[in-house]
């Protein structure tokens, strides 16, 4: 005789409401419709553009 686990897993926002299933697979599928490279410039001019926004305030911080 063997004993089967059954698990549910249930997402909640902060709100505690659930999230819609149809809804996250859509945005999953959205997402991974664009290709690596395209993600991974996103991510680059993300980086740069906060790079360059702190070495800007340290410049301006220290002109007085």
């Amino acid at each position: 005789m063997f004993f089967q686990k059954k698990y549910q897993t249930s997402f909640e926002n902060h709100h505690g409401d659930s999230i819609n299933p149809d809804f996250a697979k859509w945005v999953v599928d959205f997402i991974s419709s664009f290709s690596n490279t395209f993600w991974i410039l996103v991510f680059t001019a993300g980086f740069l553009i906060i790079l360059i926004s702190f070495v800007f305030i340290l410049i301006l911080s220290r002109k007085k």
